[in-house]
Parts: C-alpha cells; sequence; structure tokens
C-alpha cells in the first residue's frame, strides 16, 4: 500500500544529484506549464503534494498559494528540498516525511486542501483506488486534484528491474478510479513527454498525462 523500503532507499542516494538529470528537469517544466494551465490557482489555497521529491514543482506552486505541504518518504529528497528552502527564503512550505496511508493526522494540521498535485508518483504507489479515496477526504468541497503521471507502457521505462511499480496508466480505467472514489469533472490532457533510451537499449518516448479532478460540493 505505500512505497516499498527499497524504493525509499534508492531515492535517499539519488537526492544529491537528482536535479542533475537535464531529463528529469525538462518533465518538471512541461508537468508544471500543464498544470499551470489547467489549474486556476488562487493566492489563499492552502495546497499539498504528494511526492514532492526535490522540490522541481513545489517551489514555483509556492509562490502561487498560501501554503504547501511537501510530502514524500524519501527523507533524503525532503532534505534537498529543504536546503532549496532555506537558500531561498521561502516561508509558506513545510515538509512531512510520511505516505499517504500511515500518518494522515500529520496533513490535517494545516486543515483542508483547495488543491493536491502529483508528478510521477502514483505509479509508485501500491492502492491507486485506496490512495484517491484518501486524497478525497483531505480535499475541501470543489477542491482540486491534479496527477501527472505516466501513460500505459510495456514496462520498460524503469531501468530498475526490482522497481515496484505500475507501468503506467490506462486513462479510462483510470477515470473509472476516480468517479468510483466521489470525484467529478475530470479531464485528461497530454501534460508531457520523455525520450529516453531504455533498458533494452533502444530510444522510445514514453508520454504523460495530467489528470485533473474535482470534490463535488455534496454527495
Amino acid at each position: 500500500m505505500e512505497e516499498k523500503p527499497n524504493s525509499r532507499n534508492r531515492f535517499d542516494s539519488a537526492a544529491e544529484t537528482w536535479d542533475h538529470n537535464p531529463r528529469r528537469v525538462d518533465l518538471a517544466r512541461q508537468i508544471l506549464k500543464s498544470l499551470m494551465d489547467a489549474i486556476p490557482f488562487q493566492k489563499h489555497w492552502n495546497t499539498m503534494e504528494i511526492g514532492c521529491g526535490t522540490g522541481l514543482l513545489t517551489c514555483p506552486v509556492a509562490g502561487k498559494v498560501a501554503s504547501l505541504t511537501a510530502v514524500d518518504t524519501s527523507q533524503g529528497m525532503l532534505n534537498a528540498l529543504e536546503v532549496k528552502v532555506r537558500e531561498h527564503g521561502i516561508t509558506n512550505i513545510r515538509t512531512v516525511a510520511s505516505d499517504i496511508f500511515t500518518a494522515p493526522s500529520a496533513y490535517r494540521q494545516g486543515g483542508q486542501y483547495a488543491l493536491i498535485f502529483s508528478s510521477m508518483t502514483f505509479h509508485h504507489i501500491g492502492n491507486t483506488r485506496e490512495a484517491l479515496q484518501r486524497l478525497h477526504t483531505l480535499l475541501l468541497p470543489e477542491g482540486h486534484l491534479a496527477i501527472a503521471d505516466l501513460d500505459e507502457e510495456d514496462g520498460s521505462f524503469h531501468d530498475n528491474l526490482d522497481a515496484h511499480v505500475y507501468h503506467g496508466f490506462n486513462r479510462k480505467a483510470l477515470q473509472n478510479l476516480f468517479e468510483q472514489c466521489g470525484f467529478s469533472g475530470i479531464c485528461f490532457s497530454n501534460a508531457a513527454s520523455i525520450k529516453k533510451v531504455n533498458r533494452a537499449g533502444k530510444e522510445k518516448t514514453y508520454t504523460v498525462f495530467l489528470a485533473v479532478a474535482r470534490k463535488p460540493i455534496r454527495q
């Protein structure tokens, strides 16, 4: 139900050099643009990011809102984000080292959220339905959920054969899950593309969607 410990350790080890990879930085740039185009950010919003990593999206989004709770299972990633927060004098980001299943009280300290978003995180979460249900409870009525992740792929995206991940998502199946978990106004857009040489030694382009939904006022 949560990210596996070996994945967590791998992200801890990679945190220091994570932002040195131009492909990752470019992917974050593409997703950030798609997110900004899709969400009507408001300066009074309290927001949450699931799987914030080193903050490639966190820091620019924080400038658009009142507060941002940045959640990640990797303390190494959070340490890298906290360095950026200190260096840039950002005062409205709070980091939480946890998965979304084991520490719901930590998320509720700032109240419920007008926006919860994630980027390239959901394919690491073992129970998509339960994750969506948990996030639904954390959103304000009319709150937005925005998830950017891999379209369904053949399993070649991740170089590590031992990675505990989904091989992307089928958009229609994911939309059905959103609906079953109580979301409405669900729409998908093309958020980004990633061109990389996969572990088979072949250059391939993988696509990333942005799914946006809202929590209805009444259900």
